[in-house]
Parts: C-alpha cells; structure tokens; sequence
C-alpha cells in the first residue's frame, strides 16, 4: 500500500491501515493492527510482535537499501532500530544506519493526534544526524511504527539533506481523514 504525505514529493509506504477506536467498532484485524502499532513503540514489544510487522513491512520494498529508524519523541531509537533490524532479516542487501535523533524532547505525535491538535512543523520536530557516518542515498527508508500526518518522516528527510521515503507498520491518516470528515458533518 502506498501513501502520501502533506507534501506531495514524500512517498510513505504502510503495511497496515490503522482504524482509531474513536471513529467506529473495529473490527478483528483492526484490533490486532491497533494493539500491535502501540507495542511497536517501545523497545520491550515481544519479539513476535516484532517479527510479524517486519515480515509485512519488508514485503513493501526491496534491496538494496537504507533502513533508518525514526526517533521517537524523547530521541530514542531503540524500539524503531529493533524493527529496522527485523526488516532487514528479509531483505537482500538491506543496512540499518541509526543516524537520525532530536536535538531537544517534543511531545508525543500520538498525544497530539488523540488531543486533536496539528501535527509539528518538520523545524518543530527537531530531527537531527547524530552520525557523519556515509550512507548511500538512492534507497533510504526512514522506519516508524505508524505514521499519521507524515510530518515525522518528513523531518527526518530533510535532517539528510532530502534524501528517503518512510516506511511504517500503520498508517492512520486515512483515520484523521474521516475522523475530520464526520466532524465536518
């Protein structure tokens, strides 16, 4: 599956959709992309947790390339290097280059998007290199368990000069979409 951003030249690929509880009665498999999306963002998500969303995000590209793990909101990659890792276990002549961290804490884009407030500015994310380490830049993917605005993976590629496309587990901006939509009517 593929998706687009508020910029329209940053490719984002999901392998799931995420559907909000807040926007109507989930079903099965909805339950489980939801409930796995959260355990995703910390660095103590069972390894078959793990493994199962590696499986279906790598299945979304191919090698060679770049996986860089997306910095959560404190600066700590270790549960996105975890999933970069397990990607890479499925794809020829995929390298894990944990580069990218943030210059100062921000809140949570979880928080933000459940109090309804707007996504960051890619400035206000503060993602920075925090590695000269030479990476090539034809086949970047900038690795998050779920994107919602895309404004993270966005700063995250212009912290590389522009470089990369995002991969996530869930994507749940077509959630904002009609969460935004039934408000408007």
């Amino acid at each position: 599956m593929l998706i687009k951003t508020l910029v329209p030249k940053m490719e984002i690929r999901a392998a799931q959709l995420y559907v909000s509880p807040r926007t109507r009665p989930l079903n099965q498999d909805e339950m489980q992309t939801h409930a796995l999306s959260y355990l995703l963002k910390e660095p103590t998500c069972p390894q078959a947790g793990v493994d199962i969303a590696a499986y279906e995000m790598a299945a979304q590209i191919a090698g060679p390339c770049v996986l860089v793990p997306v910095p959560n909101h404190t600066g700590d990659t270790s549960a996105n290097l975890r999933l970069c890792k397990a990607i890479a276990e499925h794809i020829a002549g995929a390298l894990v280059a944990d580069i990218l961290g943030r210059s100062r804490p921000v809140e949570s884009s979880c928080e933000r998007h459940k109090a309804g407030r707007p996504p960051l500015t890619i400035a206000e994310h503060g993602i920075v290199r925090k590695s000269n380490r030479l990476i090539p830049a034809n086949a970047i993917w900038y690795v998050d368990n779920t994107t919602t605005s895309g404004s993270t993976m966005e700063a995250c590629r212009a912290a590389l000069n522009g470089f990369g496309r995002g991969l996530a587990y869930a994507d749940a901006w077509q959630s904002v979409c009609l969460q935004n939509a039934r408000k408007a009517s």
